[in-house]
């Protein structure tokens, strides 16, 4: 399996020249290669990334002298970029490729293979340059495959892509099932009684933000108060996604440590943004992320991921006698059931209707628009769900 692993780096400034240098020859050959290729394109020429490598190769000394300055993989591994962009545009029908533009996503390629990668002691050795501080050392052991220099904000980081062994499977004779139910105003409740809370990262820096970007649009264009300004913004966007991967990767961390089969309900997020009162707060919250990063943790730890059916009635059904309400209002934050007497958190509710989830439910015991037909009720699942409830209070909120 391929991991990767970001560290932060502390270059000088004349390393840090070398970085904006390697940038700019990157963008420079992206650049050219896609322009190259869409002109050979329209006149019926087909070109790959090695046609267009060794074509820049042959002109680079005379025309581009100032290429030579950075290492040979920034510009090779730019047009291997272009022929991958344009084979998803074939294959998943994703937009054309477009120009790269200076100061926005800049990086480069530094390192292409395990030989060239040297990193002890907090430095890292970049050919053409040397040593360069690091924040920590490489953590994971395997083969790498290549290393890139990227900048966020102001900040230098190099992201080290490793293929590292497969873990053998494992085989568990106790299957623990865990339903989690993501939400906005906590992030994740599990069915175990534990609660994610929601940090708003975006919400609670969002004052600072307008006051920045207000700055920012005063500044004269092509200043140098403007370039000091975008740098400021960047580093305030930069804190806001820490904040949220920070909660994403400890709650994803905990949940698949403490279960082996890990069930997820499947949200439409592109609905859900459409609702002009909630957008920025779905925004805010990272649905997408937190069940990417559930699903490749999982995979790492040999366990189970199950995405529950999107019509799965999870919010509207009793998790105790299977009744399900035709209509539940967002502002209920308590689930009441008329049938048993139930009265539960609405977010528990869902998260132990997920983990009682089954996929063969679909035909069985579930409906197209979600409704869940219930005609006999294990009593041991049944006792098992009451003390599931009644020890929810017990559970520290993390």
């Amino acid at each position: 399996m391929h991991k990767a692993h970001k560290i932060q780096l502390s270059p000088t400034k004349a390393q840090e020249i070398f970085f904006k240098k390697s940038c700019g020859v990157a963008r420079f050959s992206f650049n050219w290669a896609l322009d190259k290729w869409k002109t050979d394109y329209a006149n019926g020429i087909k070109q790959s990334a090695y046609t267009l490598i060794k074509h820049l190769n042959s002109i680079k000394k005379t025309e581009f002298k100032w290429m030579q300055e950075t290492g040979k993989c920034a510009p090779q591994y730019a047009i291997h970029n272009v022929e991958a962009a344009y084979k998803k545009m074939w294959k998943e029908k994703s937009g054309y490729p477009k120009f790269k533009k200076k100061g926005i996503k800049d990086s480069f390629v530094a390192i292409e293979n395990e030989i060239s990668f040297k990193q002890s002691d907090f430095r890292i050795h970049i050919p053409r340059l040397g040593k360069v501080k690091c924040c920590e050392n490489l953590r994971f052991e395997g083969k790498v495959l290549f290393v890139t220099v990227k900048r966020i904000a102001d900040k230098w980081f190099a992201v080290v892509q490793i293929e590292t062994p497969n873990e053998a499977s494992v085989t568990y004779e106790n299957q623990v099932v865990i339903g989690v139910d993501l939400g906005i105003k906590t992030l994740a409740t599990c069915s175990n009684g534990k609660v994610f809370e929601n940090p708003k990262a975006l919400k609670s820096n969002l004052k600072s933000l307008k006051r920045s970007q207000r700055s920012l649009s005063r500044k004269v264009k092509g200043s140098s108060n403007r370039k000091k300004q975008q740098i400021l913004l960047a580093k305030k966007y930069y804190r806001v996604s820490c904040i949220r991967k920070n909660a994403l990767h400890q709650a994803t961390t905990k949940i698949v440590n403490s279960a082996n089969v890990i069930i997820v309900e499947d949200l439409s997020v592109n609905g859900m943004i459409k609702n002009r009162n909630l957008s920025q707060a779905i925004g805010d919250v990272g649905f997408g992320e937190f069940r990417r990063q559930i699903e490749y943790k999982a995979a790492w730890q040999n366990k189970t991921v199950i995405i529950a059916d999107r019509f799965f009635a999870s919010s509207k059904t009793c998790s105790c006698c299977g009744l399900k309400k035709e209509k539940l209002n967002l502002s209920e934050r308590t689930f009441c059931c008329l049938s048993c007497g139930l009265t539960i958190d609405r977010d528990l509710n869902a998260a132990i209707n997920l983990a009682n989830y089954s996929p063969t439910s679909k035909g069985e015991g579930s409906k197209a628009c979600g409704e869940r037909v219930v005609e006999t009720q294990n009593t041991s699942v049944k006792h098992e769900i009451v003390n599931k409830i009644e020890n929810y209070s017990q559970f520290n909120t993390l």
